[in-house]
């Protein structure tokens, strides 16, 4: 006989292996489905019998247990193969590259995170963008100034610095390495012409690096389309398809670089007739590119839209491109002479910073119940920014009228049931900001020390340095006196939560630190903020008190500061990893590529689009095996949202046979505060949940908000069971730190005087097992109604 019951088991954030996941040795699996990047696993019947009777990885009678990896597509990167020199260089190029994906990939979760339009509106064969909901056309638009701000990095380093100061007269410039140093000593503009394709080859390499991981892993399609229910964004199928919604956005990317560098070379040469119109027209395309990337916000997955088309982006490509190479012919032909620095090269980042810092401010307002809270905080910046660059002194003045229209757009009554107070898509935005410009400054500030001595490059990076360093002053002073309060609570350990030994007492109060998280990274995106206006202050304002020691002193040691951060950043992309070929930075990376690529054509490929899919599509093809059939997806840590994802992306009538076993999951307090729409209170059916509180011993010891009466919750009943501890760090109830059906509290311990369960473990403990068994025992009182192989309507005994 059969089994009637699978249950299929979906590791997290830790990318556990499949024996793992199977509690069997690595000799007793067998990959039966997939690749390296996602498969399916199941024991071998053979290995297994040699088990003893009380294994853990003996599957119980009537039940079939397999295993879904998909830590390949979302750890795994392209890599060339082979140990010599090009191979290595090519695989370091390769996760610098990944570094460089990490502000995209923040400015694609600001995207998610802000008030999503309602899924009830009908689809129309026509959408225009506005209809997109708020900040939907401006987080492109950040996006595509991310792109810029890139771009003119990587001229100033390649063009400017390189290719101009280093040919100057009285300079002294290492040369390039033999195999890189294709021209020798070519004259000036020569140089600058080699040196323009620098940032396209960049472009054109991040493009190729995120195309080659996409048709890895992304453009699955389920085989039947799941049931729409109202309100719930993840039942669309449009979620899963991501690739055709991208190709448009990313030709107009490749369009602006290929106008940038043009502008770059060009604008220096305006007393060229030739150079002049190049400029001219340059400029005006790029201008069209900007409003077409508005014009895109109708590509999104969560824009009710049937509108295709793509004839504008192919016509601005190929425009771009025409421009860029008749430009590199005017370069070659008239041989313009470039004495001095690029001035677009060194005003445009601090100009375009000043745009993207507008967007950040506007964006802390989206969600919050204020329609003219995102005008209230743009009007204080660009009061701001003009106030103190005209009139030295009417600085007060702004301040105190911007403070005005800051208490205008405050948080209202609600608001603290989202992330940040509502301010999500602000905080995400900034810190997609500040690291894209700190990794433009690590870039060209230590391009500038490695090649030569008396370079200049733009104040604005060295401004940034500086700003930086003091902006981390109050995050180590917070980070201190987080120290101060847990080494409190550990040399006297204070009860928290329920009676347990010292050291899970211990290690609670170790956990309730981290749980903090959402605090701490508000922090830091606003202190980055802080330091990108006063960046741009005072690389446009330059006051004369800039020019003190102490002004020149912390420059100085803001640039170390700033380098060593970024070298972190970049560092542990390029050394981590070199011989698994894993991508560092699991968990950011992993909360990044769960969603759908739609603010920036770069950002990391989605593995959703294929872990969902394959994941609906195996539970449906069980169940189709016969109408008593029965599933129980198990699933730990970020498995549990691509096993929500993959519940709603269902057929009809499935769902009434599926069953959910959850743990240490971060369904509630993080994925549904960041993304409401998404994975809030009305999808998940759970209580809306506050901040942790920043310096209580328990910081959530507050009491939950309304429950909504549908969602999943709703939908499913006691069919879905979740696990949880106290000293799990990523862990937390789905409902409530209240007794409550749907929660279930994990052991701690596993017997050992000096061992803690936190994160992991959970299938082994006794929890589980209690937990299936009901699941099971579930099932078994259950009764179709007469449904065939898909499975009609079942109803619960």
């Amino acid at each position: 006989m059969s089994p009637r019951t699978l249950e299929l088991r979906i590791h997290g954030v830790n990318n556990t292996p499949p024996d793992a996941m199977l509690a069997l040795p690595d000799h007793a699996v067998e990959q039966f489905r997939g690749d390296r990047f996602g498969s399916f696993w199941r024991p071998k019947p053979d290995k297994v019998a040699e088990l003893p009777p009380v294994h853990a990885g003996r599957v119980p009678g009537g039940v079939r247990r397999e295993a879904y990896s998909w830590g390949g597509m979302a750890r795994s990167s392209p890599g060339v193969p082979g140990s010599g020199v090009p191979s290595v260089l090519a695989n370091a190029l390769g996760r610098i590259g990944w570094a460089l994906l990490l502000p995209f990939g923040l400015a694609n979760v600001a995207y998610w995170s802000r008030k999503l339009p309602d899924d009830s509106m009908p689809a129309t064969r026509r959408m225009v963008w506005w209809n997109a909901g708020r900040g939907a056309a401006s987080t492109r638009l950040f996006g595509l100034g991310l792109t810029v701000l890139l771009v003119l990095a990587v001229c100033e380093v390649a063009i400017d610095v390189y290719a101009i100061q280093c040919s100057l007269p009285g300079t002294t410039c290492k040369r390039l390495p033999e195999f890189m140093d294709l021209l020798g000593d070519p004259a000036r503009h020569v140089r600058v012409l080699a040196a323009s394709a620098v940032p396209m080859l960049l472009l054109f390499g991040l493009l190729a690096l995120t195309s080659l991981s996409r048709s890895r892993y992304e453009m699955a399609t389920m085989r039947r389309t799941p049931v729409r229910r109202p309100g719930v964004m993840l039942s669309r199928s449009s979620m899963w398809e991501g690739s055709p919604r991208i190709r448009r956005l990313t030709r107009l990317h490749l369009a602006a670089g290929c106008c940038v560098v043009t502008l770059v070379t060009s604008a220096q040469q305006l007393q060229h007739a030739f150079f002049l119109v190049l400029t001219v027209f340059a400029a005006g395309l790029l201008a069209v590119v900007v409003g077409r990337v508005v014009v895109t916000a109708t590509d999104c997955p969560d824009v009710p839209s049937t509108e295709k088309g793509g004839l504008w982006s192919w016509l601005l490509v190929v425009a771009a491109v025409l421009v860029l190479v008749v430009h590199g012919f005017g370069l070659y032909g008239f041989a313009p002479v470039f004495e001095g620095p690029l001035w677009l090269a060194s005003w445009g980042p601090p100009v375009v910073t000043v745009a993207l810092l507008g967007s950040v401010l506007a964006a802390w307002s989206w969600r919050r119940n204020d329609a003219k809270g995102p005008l209230a905080l743009l009007v204080l910046f660009v009061a701001f920014m003009v106030a103190t660059y005209w009139f030295p002194l009417a600085w007060i003045g702004a301040v105190v009228a911007g403070g005005v229209l800051a208490w205008r757009a405050r948080p209202r009554s609600g608001d603290e049931w989202q992330a940040w107070r509502g301010a999500g898509p602000g905080v995400l935005l900034g810190l997609s900001l500040t690291t894209s410009v700190m990794l433009a400054a690590v870039l060209v500030l230590t391009f500038r020390g490695w090649v030569g001595t008396g370079l200049r490059v733009p104040s604005f990076y060295s401004w940034f340095s500086a700003a930086f360093a003091v902006a981390l002053v109050p995050l180590v002073l917070l980070v201190i006196a987080q120290a101060l309060a847990l080494l409190s609570r550990l040399t006297k350990p204070a009860l928290l939560d329920d009676e347990a030994e010292v050291l899970v007492v211990r290690v609670r109060h170790v956990v309730a630190v981290t749980h903090r998280a959402e605090n701490v990274v508000g922090v830091l995106s606003t202190l980055g903020v802080l330091a990108l206006v006063l960046t741009c202050y005072l690389t446009f304002a330059s006051p004369s008190w800039t020019g003190w020691w102490g002004v020149t002193w912390m420059v100085g040691k803001g640039d170390w500061v700033t380098g060593l951060a970024g070298v972190a950043v970049i560092g542990s992309f390029v050394g981590a990893g070199m011989l698994t070929n894993r991508r560092p930075l699991g968990l950011l990376w992993d909360l990044m590529c769960f969603l759908p690529r739609t603010a920036h054509p770069f950002a990391p490929p989605c593995y959703a689009e294929r872990a969902v899919p394959e994941i609906a599509d195996r539970t449906r093809e069980f169940l189709d095996e016969s109408p008593d059939n029965r599933v129980v997806l198990s699933a730990h840590s970020l498995g549990a949202v691509l096993a929500v994802a993959a519940l709603y992306a269902l057929p009809e009538g499935y769902l009434e046979r599926t069953q959910l076993l959850t743990y240490g999951v971060q369904l509630r307090p993080y994925f549904g505060r960041i993304f409401p729409e998404l994975l809030g209170p009305a999808v998940l059916g759970t209580p809306e949940v506050r901040a942790g509180a920043m310096f209580s011993r328990d910081p959530w010891r507050r009491s939950p908000g309304a429950t909504p009466d549908r969602g999943l919750s709703a939908l499913l009943g006691a069919s879905w069971i979740n696990l949880w501890r106290r000293t799990d760090y990523l862990g937390f109830p789905v409902h409530g730190w209240e007794s409550n059906p749907l929660d279930r509290r994990a052991s701690e311990t596993n017997g050992s005087p000096d061992k803690v369960e936190t994160h992991g473990g959970y299938h082994l403990c006794a929890a589980y097992q209690d937990a299936f068994r009901d699941l099971v025992s579930i099932d078994l009182n259950r009764s179709p109604d007469g449904g065939r192989g898909g499975g009609g309507n079942l109803e619960r005994s």
